[in-house]
């Protein structure tokens, strides 16, 4: 079974003005994203190698509108299928784990909470059963707390751009480069601390970005993907920190072991120099 499809298109050098200037925010139609401390907002892509773009939310550091000559680095978050929109406003889903729950999180700590944490649930299609298939102890960890370390480093030093899928599987290069290119031109960004990562869906989204844009990263952190192992060489000189669990029963630990085991061959290195697997966890 096929894990991962990429979208196709009849002319990949085609690009769409969809949007004549850039757009204004957009209300998601829920009440999840709304946030009093931080800029998090919600937009359509203006630009694209489609007929379609991806809505995203955008991020910007608390001091970003203060520091008019600082570029400031930024992260690209991907998210899974099961954070995917089905629905008409669903965006939420696509804000309950990673960059953008750490985001939530700063602005209840900023509004006060100790040990700050959201509560957003899960797209309906999800509701009444584990999303991790009904293992053992598995439980939806979105309401887990983030420390408040974590959530001032990356709220108070990145921006961030977390796209929201509402079409089909899989995350689409040609696209998130359009994305990204409009993200550099109307943002002051630094374009050499460009970091990506994502989990499952978007693990593989964050290999094959990657892949096709090969210099324009700084690091990246796949989390329980998988790659094309032909063209490791394209980005064995990009450092990554890859994620991924034994006890994965969607994605197979082996996806991203076979990446790994390419990248290593590309740099001549062994594993132990570089990578090591923690055995255990999902």
């Amino acid at each position: 079974m096929n894990l991962y499809v990429v979208f196709g298109f009849p002319d990949p050098n085609s690009f769409y003005i969809l949007y004549a200037t850039m757009t204004a925010p957009k209300d998601p139609g829920h009440p999840y994203a709304q946030t009093s401390n931080i800029a998090f907002d919600f937009y359509d892509q203006p630009t694209s190698t489609a007929p379609f773009g991806y809505e995203h939310y955008i991020s910007l550091p608390p001091a970003y509108a203060t520091s008019p000559d600082k570029p400031w680095p930024l992260i690209l978050f991907l998210h899974g299928a099961g954070e995917s929109q089905r629905g008409k406003h669903e965006s939420y889903a696509s804000i309950r784990h990673g960059v953008p729950k750490i985001i939530l999180c700063y602005d209840k700590y900023k509004a006060g909470m100790s040990t700050p944490s959201i509560d957003i649930p899960l797209a309906p299609r999800l509701r009444g059963r584990n999303p991790n298939k009904g293992r053992s102890g598995d439980a939806d960890l979105s309401g887990t707390p983030v420390s408040v370390e974590v959530c001032k480093i990356v709220a108070e030093e990145f921006i961030t751009v977390t796209p929201s899928l509402n079409m089909g599987y899989g995350w689409n290069h040609s696209i998130l480069t359009a994305l990204l290119d409009h993200i550099v031109r109307s943002y002051r960004v630094d374009i050499d601390r460009i970091h990506v990562t994502g989990f499952s869906m978007g693990g593989y989204g964050t290999w094959d970005l990657a892949l096709s844009t090969p210099q324009r990263f700084a690091t990246l952190m796949p989390v329980c993907g998988g790659g094309d192992t032909v063209r490791a060489k394209n980005i064995k000189h990009v450092p990554q920190w890859v994620h991924h669990g034994e006890r994965d029963d969607i994605i197979p630990i082996s996806a991203s072991e076979k990446m790994v085991e390419a990248l290593l061959r590309e740099a001549n290195c062994a594993r132990g120099e570089v990578f090591e697997i923690c055995r255990g966890g999902a």
